[in-house]
């Protein structure tokens, strides 16, 4: 009696279907059989974070890099009342912050 009772269609094209034919006869498998071991041994990774804590943080990173905007625009206009290593110091950490917002975006994509 069989034990697989459910059953799974995909369609592809004809150069996916043949790349998946010669990698099941490199393997010695039938194509449904090569799909099905693929398909199990795949190690699925559960999200680090649920959706709306994902939505939180993307809304939060937005309001972070308007801010950073903001006082770079205000700092651009004040440059000529700041000692120039003042504003030197102060562009390095607008700098640095903005990279590191850049990261936690890259980080949740």
């Amino acid at each position: 009696m069989r034990t697989d009772n459910h059953q799974v269609n995909i369609r592809v094209n004809e150069a996916e279907y043949a790349k998946i034919q010669a990698s099941a006869r490199i393997m010695g498998l039938s194509v449904p059989k090569y799909c099905k071991h693929l398909v199990m041994q795949s190690k699925l990774k559960e999200p680090k974070l649920a959706d709306d804590e994902y939505h939180h943080i993307i809304v939060d990173l937005s309001r972070i890099g308007n801010n950073i905007n903001q006082i770079a625009r205000r700092l651009n206009q004040a440059q000529s009342e700041l000692a120039e290593e003042e504003w030197l110091d102060i562009k390095e950490e607008l700098e640095k912050l903005d990279r590191e917002v850049a990261q936690v975006w890259l980080r949740l994509r």
